[in-house]
């Protein structure tokens, strides 16, 4: 496993040579980023210094912003919350044709199967050669006892690495303001404040962006005694000619 402390030594030029770049291309199978704005938001997700949200078009790598992170990161269990199921699909089939287990929870899962995923991932934690796990969450399940209660497990045993807020496709639901899902969020935020967490979104407006930060409760922490400043937006527009290529 790379020390990750050196990631913020990366170069945003030279992609051929960078170790990131042969991580990508070790765990997605691509050589190197679709442009500097998935890049520079990769990194700054890596140094946890700070939530993070990055708002780009459609098929300019978003997913791959918070799926490399937390494939990428010592032993830990990630969570995605996804509004619309067919990502949620797309997304899981990605990550397993890459063999990262991937499992996805609803409003609907029972106990006994929030069970079964506790014993998967505490058998898979005990395997060196296992990468790491990401459960997929959908907006009503956020607000179930037993999904709370699965946080509190990962937590206390020091296994909860990213929470991730995925808001492609339901950017319209979070314009009209606090909604049920966004307030257990927000309070999410407030009770876990030690793991990252990360916002991606197609909507690239200020308005919009400074309306999930207070939704959500957004913050930044101290590195080395010293202030970290405003959450960071990374932001590309469609016409934006910083696009890589393949």
């Amino acid at each position: 496993m790379a020390d990750l402390r050196f990631y913020d030594k990366i170069p945003n030029g030279a992609p051929a040579d960078s170790l990131l770049n042969s991580l990508m291309e070790d765990y997605f199978e691509y050589k190197h980023f679709k442009n500097i704005t998935q890049r520079n938001a990769v990194v700054k997700i890596l140094k946890r210094e700070t939530d993070v949200i990055v708002s780009l078009p459609k098929g300019h790598g978003r997913t791959t912003c918070f799926q490399l992170p937390m494939v990428i990161c010592p032993k830990k269990v990630s969570i995605v919350v996804v509004g619309v199921s067919s990502r949620i699909e797309e997304q899981m089939t990605r990550l397993n044709r890459r063999h990262v287990h991937a499992e996805s929870i609803d409003a609907d899962t029972s106990s006994e199967e929030y069970d079964d995923i506790k014993s998967t991932i505490n058998y898979l934690s005990s395997i060196k050669s296992t990468l790491n796990s990401i459960l997929y969450v959908t907006p009503d399940g956020v607000l179930t006892d037993n999904f709370f209660n699965l946080l509190l497990h990962l937590s206390d045993s020091n296994s909860l690495g990213y929470i991730a807020v995925d808001l492609s496709y339901c950017e319209e639901d979070w314009s009209r303001g606090l909604t049920r899902e966004g307030y257990a969020l927000g309070f999410l935020r407030n009770q876990f404040v030690d793991t990252s967490w990360i916002v991606t979104t197609e909507k690239p407006c200020s308005e919009f962006i400074n309306n999930i930060k207070s939704i959500l409760g957004l913050r930044t922490r101290r590195v080395d005694d010293i202030p970290v400043d405003a959450v960071p937006w990374f932001s590309m527009a469609i016409d934006d000619d910083d696009e890589l290529d393949r």
